[in-house]
């Protein structure tokens, strides 16, 4: 019994082994190259940031080429043949229009995106943007009586994070009500609709980094205007808002942006461009609030609550 119970553990053992080997190879079969966007700080160091967290995921120092906006699409091929490039990581507005000029059939991720890539794309990334999901349960933790959410959006940006968000809300029983709008003035006559209507105390406003919508000069100051008056809730998924008065913000880390970069490329690689263009938001998250607008809408929160904040608006001296 002995013997068989020690050769039973032998095969276990072995078989592990032999199923970690096969997964190392299959990764150490590609060589995975960075494509980042040339620039100067304060830039740079986000950038530089997302491809230490590459390099960490993937343990290794990836080969990186910095592309000016007037580069030469054969460097491209350069740099691809010189460091053996078989898998492309691709930051920025440049990294994903440089990807055009990429071998056919070379496994392609899109980061650090500021939007969606567009229906065109065939490549699978990750935004800039928190996971709504992670907004809504630390809403939840703040204010749980907010049970109705309302986002203003550009559909052209913004579709695939709000259908995304629809789906996470239906499943914990709050509402969330998304209004589609083209430009400031379609988005400014609807947030006053909102703020002429009733039963306000239960809703919370979600805001979006989409400047065709939530302008800084225009329909932010309007919304944070009647938001103090009215006391409503109102957070959002870019860090600056929180100065001006928004409640709460979630942003990206920039390192674990890179760290869910190379998580994504090895499951392109492992599954074969089954991913298609499938965009997700960011999940290595940082939080920020504002104590002010906590405190006037009556959100009681200890000194060592708000030190569990990486950010905590207005700045102390």
């Amino acid at each position: 019994m002995r013997l068989r119970l020690g050769t039973l553990i032998n095969k276990l053992i072995i078989a592990f082994l032999v199923n970690v080997f096969v997964h190392t190879q299959v990764f150490a079969e590609k060589n995975i190259g960075v494509i980042v966007p040339e620039l100067r700080a304060p830039y740079k160091i986000i950038f530089d940031a997302v491809g230490e967290g590459i390099d960490d995921a993937l343990n290794e120092r990836t080969p990186k080429i910095a592309l000016a906006r007037d580069y030469d699409p054969h460097s491209i091929q350069r740099w691809i043949n010189k460091e053996k490039i078989e898998a492309v990581i691709a930051l920025g507005g440049i990294g994903q229009k440089a990807a055009v000029y990429l071998p056919q059939g070379t496994p392609v991720v899109l980061g650090v995106l500021l939007s969606s890539p567009g229906p065109t794309n065939s490549y699978p990334g990750i935004a800039l943007t928190p996971n709504p999901k992670s907004l809504f349960m630390l809403l939840e933790r703040l204010d749980s009586k907010r049970k109705k959410i309302i986002v203003v959006y550009s559909p052209a940006k913004n579709q695939w994070l709000v259908d995304l968000a629809k789906r996470q809300t239906a499943a914990n029983g709050v509402q969330l009500v998304a209004y589609k709008a083209t430009d400031i003035k379609q988005a400014a006559i609807i947030y006053s609709e909102i703020f002429n209507g009733n039963r306000l105390d239960d809703t919370a406003i979600w805001l979006l980094q989409d400047g065709r919508v939530n302008d800084s000069k225009v329909v932010l100051p309007f919304i944070l205007e009647q938001a103090w008056q009215k006391k409503i809730v109102v957070f959002s998924s870019a860090l600056g808002h929180v100065k001006k008065g928004v409640l709460f913000s979630l942003y990206p880390d920039n390192k674990e942006h890179g760290k869910q970069l190379a998580e994504l490329m090895k499951n392109e690689i492992k599954n074969a461009s089954s991913l298609r263009n499938m965009l997700q938001p960011s999940e290595g998250l940082q939080d920020a609030i504002n104590s002010r607008t906590a405190e006037h809408l009556g959100i009681d929160l200890s000194r060592s609550e708000l030190r569990k904040f990486d950010v905590v608006f207005p700045l102390s001296n």
